[in-house]
């Protein structure tokens, strides 16, 4: 009986030890785990292999099969009790002793490898602790970029600060604390980011908010001191000027109802360029004067005549960060006569692209491309303006995928209408032309998808109905071919045209119920039934993509020459007037052509990132040329005619994150 009571004993020892085998673990309660498709039992088996493989690193902590086990049970995506940030302290340590993993083992670590990808099979342990160290490395850095979260960033650089992606995370920390500032929208919210943040590369711009919210507090509170200790703890804001005229303005108030000329002095020293220094010498003049009539002697009267011998917001956090935004980009701007210039950042997403009009009552109307929110596709983001720049409405117009804005159109009635692609998903499908209009008071009138590519130019005629310039593209070759399709007020197809020629219809433009186009190196001009009336070929080496019409009747056709820039310049009946050619500033080409008030015309277009745009005169010789370049590039959207010589100019901002650059200058 003795004897059968060791041999129980060593059996249950014996199993005891085989049920802790590391390989026997994964092999069993991992892989039925992998192979299970409910999720009761998928947790059931990673528990039991978690709870195991951590029984054997209690006796042996540097296992390399136990803890690659551990890694493998905590980045299981499955697993409801997944950890990645515990798989990747785990895979560390496994890999440092990823030596220790011979025999059979490697065999069962080799048939995981194989679950877990077909294509790991029979690679070297090395190869495939490789790939292992990649897939779960980036769950975790994957974790981290979508949770968003501070703890989580702050946790990842805690336990893994020599990680390759730490300065990621540290980037991913700053942007999660400044949008924490940003959303607490308090001087004392970006003070404490500053501090804890001073090299942040948000650093700038959190200056440049918190000095705004600081004086708008100050401007608010409406007493002297507050703006004092404004400009001296923000001695560097933009706003100490405006905050010293708002000093001037109370000082003389206090000093005007003390009636004491000792005060009005110590005020015009204090503040010599006051706006009411008029006032306050006035003032004291009349004081001298009562004085004088009070003493009422000789000694006050010659006193009084030596000295005078002859006889005044869409105020929110968006158009305080547009107008810190512009100052900022004003910082990298040439010195210009600017009206205005403003950012638009749409909730840190990358907004771009687009165009800009002015409505018959002198708003401002902006087309980007943005998102409603984070898990919403791109659709087309249409901001109102005043004439100063500031954004009194926006609103999202779009359908169920991606929506690009390329045009914006106001017609006599303060219609507008929006161009481009519809029905895309960026990167995989092309999607298809789409024209939105609305009404004066922003109603829906029509959102209509037609049979093209996507709307590049776009015409409005004299009885309401409008061109579309467009292509096909030929899924054979995927040559594209040019378009154009006539629709009436209500957007109802009434004919369209295709062409046998390559390309693309890139612009047109309507002009006494002719228009005008242009597909690269065609250029002619249609009646309003789409008939030819003229058109001219151009040699090899040119390209096409501007067209306008100046004050005269003429077209002028803009784009390139080889590696020039070109414009060339026809009547009416398609006679050529002029043509001219301009130095290349850059990589690019012109594709904005917009006539001034004076008669002049400009010539606008995105080379090598920058802006470069020429004011040409009645024979296309150049007046005057500009450039327009940020660090990070920035391309043309659309330039509009405002007043006089005056032009409103969009633009996108490129670098990490784009966003929106309206501008109005002089020109």
């Amino acid at each position: 009986m003795k004897k059968l009571y060791i041999l129980i004993i060593i059996l249950c020892f014996g199993l005891a030890s085989m049920a802790q085998k590391p390989e026997k673990v994964l092999s069993s309660s991992v892989f039925k785990a992998m192979d299970s498709r409910a999720q009761s039992d998928i947790d059931s088996e990673m528990d039991k292999a978690r709870q195991n493989f951590k029984k054997i690193l209690l006796k042996e902590k540097t296992n390399a099969m136990a803890n690659i086990g551990l890694s493998i049970v905590y980045s299981y995506d499955k697993y409801s009790k997944k950890d990645y940030f515990e798989a990747w302290k785990y895979f560390q340590i496994a890999d440092e002793n990823s030596s220790q993993i011979v025999g059979g083992q490697l065999e069962v670590l080799n048939e995981y490898f194989f679950k877990e990808n077909k294509r790991r099979r029979n690679r070297p342990l090395k190869k495939n602790m490789e790939w292992e160290r990649q897939i779960v490395e980036d769950k975790l850095i994957k974790f981290v970029r979508e949770e968003n979260k501070l703890e989580y960033a702050d946790k990842f650089l805690t336990k893994f600060p020599d990680s390759k992606y730490t300065k990621n995370v540290e980037h991913i920390r700053t942007y999660i604390e400044y949008r924490t500032a940003e959303n607490t929208n308090s001087v004392e919210g970006y003070n404490a980011f500053l501090k804890k943040y001073p090299a942040a590369a948000q650093k700038n711009i959190a200056i440049l908010i918190r000095n705004s919210i600081a004086y708008e507090k100050a401007v608010a509170a409406n007493n002297l001191s507050t703006l004092k200790a404004f400009v001296k703890n923000y001695p560097e804001a933009i706003e100490v000027e405006e905050a010293y005229k708002l000093m001037s303005l109370l000082a003389y108030d206090e000093a005007a109802k003390s009636r004491n000329i000792e005060t009005l002095e110590n005020f015009m020293r204090q503040y010599p360029n006051s706006t009411k220094m008029p006032k306050a010498k006035l003032l004291i003049k009349e004081l001298m004067f009562e004085w004088a009539k009070s003493i009422n002697t000789i000694e006050a009267y010659n006193k009084f005549v030596a000295l005078y011998p002859e006889g005044k917001h869409y105020i929110d956090i968006f158009n305080l960060k547009a107008g810190a935004l512009g100052q900022q980009l004003l910082m990298d701007f040439p010195m210009e006569n600017y009206l205005f210039i403003k950012g638009f950042d749409n909730q840190q997403f990358n907004d771009f692209g687009g165009s800009v009009i002015k409505r018959p009552n002198g708003e401002i109307v902006l087309v980007a491309n943005s998102k409603k929110s984070k898990d919403n596709m791109y659709d087309t983001w249409l901001l109102g303006l005043d004439q100063n720049g500031k954004m009194v409405w926006n609103s999202f117009l779009g359908n169920k995928y991606d929506d690009f804005a390329n045009k914006v159109v106001v017609n006599s009635r303060n219609e507008i209408f929006v161009a481009g692609i519809t029905n895309a998903i960026l990167g995989s499908i092309p999607g298809q032309a789409w024209v939105y209009k609305l009404g004066a008071d922003g109603s829906n009138i029509y959102n209509t998808k037609l049979e093209a590519s996507e709307v590049l130019g776009f015409g409005i005629y004299e009885n309401g109905n409008a061109i579309v310039g467009s292509y096909t593209i030929n899924v054979a070759d995927s040559t594209n071919a040019p378009l154009i399709i006539k629709i009436n007020k209500d957007g109802k197809k009434l004919w369209s045209r295709s062409y046998s020629s390559t390309g693309k219809v890139y612009d047109l433009s309507v002009a006494n119920n002719t228009a005008f186009l242009t597909t690269g190196n065609w250029l002619c001009a249609i009646d309003e039934n789409g008939y030819l009336k003229w058109d001219n070929y151009l040699s090899e080496g040119q390209l096409i993509t501007a067209v306008g019409n100046n004050a005269s009747g003429s077209v002028i056709y803009a784009g390139k020459k080889g590696q020039k820039g070109y414009a060339i310049c026809f009547d009416a009946a398609g006679n050529t007037l002029w043509e001219q050619t301009y130095p290349s500033p850059g990589i690019g080409n012109y594709s904005e052509v917009t006539l001034l008030g004076d008669g002049s015309m400009l010539l606008a277009g995105t080379f090598s990132n920058a802006i470069n745009i020429i004011k040409i005169g009645a024979d296309g010789a150049i007046i005057k040329q500009k450039e327009f370049s940020l660090p990070y590039g920035i391309s043309l959207n659309g330039i509009e005619w405002s007043n006089d010589n005056f032009v409103i100019i969009s633009a996108t901002k490129m670098g990490e994150k784009s966003d929106i650059v309206v501008f109005k200058m002089a020109f």
